[in-house]
């Protein structure tokens, strides 16, 4: 057992397999696990995972770990949850478990039972502390070496309004990336609500090492993230419990906004048929009317380019490209070019917010390129329009 501490203090999978099981009467194990086990040895990690599906508990296991590893150091910790209610939950929840391991007797946690604050010692001078936070009532001035983030959005069955998300991105980005000292260690795990909650942000994810794990990993080989815990089967039976739009939300990363959608993701599925899929721009040759439609983006959001042929009366979609940070003349010059190649008849495009007014009035769109004003009325026809088409 001493070979196995010492490589344990090493290796985080062998810590989690070997060690942190003890705390658990039937510790499920596979390589799931053992992947975020490794993934954890990461100073600063984000991840969105499925419900039940060792967000929580690798934290857990991470601070129980850090504790070993620093004994002979003082460590402040903190853990965020949305509200403070719930990250004293948690650590309660960590109590718990070391006072279950056998290899954690000969620590000894400084706090009483009814305090939400953890204060472990290995040798009686030094210090681990880890102490609840609520996103939305922390007070500010915290800076040290270890903080978690666990479900920053709240539960996925509670709708924030946006206000609040942005508020918590804002807190994210102005207040806990900065709490953390130089060589401390910042870990985040949650399901997201919308789009542009932080788990999102690309500047953000290259500070981080991330990942996006639904419990379904391939749909048609009925492949499953974690196979020793949640099966096939499992997990289909829970679909039918909760319905496809909880489901969707908790076990495979949906967006509660997503969710909430004109269309659900079964329904465009069924539209789809891979052999009208264009993977080259091409000249394509067709005697049928190609239209297209085009959403501009360039800072906050990218454009979006959808093009489609008009095939007995169906319009399917020949081709699509996102322009993440492109410049306008540079999405003009692209959208010319797909003009020419595909043969496209009419390219209807937003022009709400006059974007494009000024190129437009110098000339350089194409003569198949028409502005799209959008009004509510408009907007409500063309959702019906879609939805019957749909």
């Amino acid at each position: 057992m001493r070979e196995k501490i010492i490589q344990s203090l090493v290796n985080n999978e062998i810590f989690v397999n070997e060690i942190f099981s003890l705390s658990f009467d039937d510790f499920v194990k596979g390589e799931y696990v053992n992947q975020i086990s490794r993934f954890m040895e990461n100073k600063r990690t984000m991840r969105i995972s499925a419900r039940d599906h060792f967000k929580s508990t690798s934290f857990y296991a991470h601070f129980m770990r850090h504790s070993m590893m620093n004994a002979d150091k003082n460590v402040e910790g903190h853990y965020f949850s949305f509200k403070q209610g719930m990250a004293g939950y948690h650590i309660r929840k960590i109590r718990q478990l070391i006072k279950e391991n056998p290899i954690f007797n000969s620590c000894r946690d400084m706090k009483t039972n009814a305090e939400n604050v953890i204060k472990l010692t290995w040798d009686g001078k030094h210090h681990h502390t880890l102490e609840p936070q609520g996103l939305m009532s922390f007070k500010r001035g915290i800076h040290c070496d270890l903080i978690y983030v666990d479900d920053p959005f709240q539960d996925p069955a509670s709708k924030l309004v946006t206000t609040i998300i942005d508020k918590i991105n804002n807190v994210l980005k102005t207040q806990i990336l900065d709490m953390v000292k130089k060589d401390g260690q910042l870990h985040i795990a949650g399901t997201p609500q919308t789009v542009i909650d932080f788990f999102f942000d690309k500047e953000l994810q290259k500070s981080f090492e991330t990942l996006i794990l639904p419990a379904i990993v391939n749909e048609k080989e009925k492949k499953v993230l974690w196979e020793e815990w949640m099966s096939w089967n499992e997990l289909q039976r829970r679909k039918k419990e909760r319905g496809i739009k909880v489901f969707n939300q908790e076990y495979l990363c949906t967006p509660v906004y997503t969710e909430q959608a004109f269309f659900h993701r079964e329904q465009i599925i069924s539209l789809v048929n891979e052999k009208y899929s264009k993977s080259a721009i091409k000249d394509y040759e067709t005697n049928n009317d190609v239209v297209a439609g085009f959403d501009i983006g360039k800072k906050a959001h990218p454009s979006h380019l959808a093009v489609f042929e008009i095939v007995d009366g169906k319009m399917i979609m020949i081709f699509q490209k996102f322009m993440d940070h492109w410049d306008y003349i540079k999405q003009v010059d692209y959208l010319d070019m797909i003009i020419k190649n595909l043969k496209v008849d009419r390219l209807y495009y937003d022009d709400t917010r006059g974007e494009f007014e000024s190129l437009y009035e110098q000339g350089i769109l194409p003569n198949e390129m028409e502005p799209v004003h959008f009004t509510n009325k408009i907007k409500v026809a063309m959702a019906t329009e879609f939805e019957k088409a749909v």
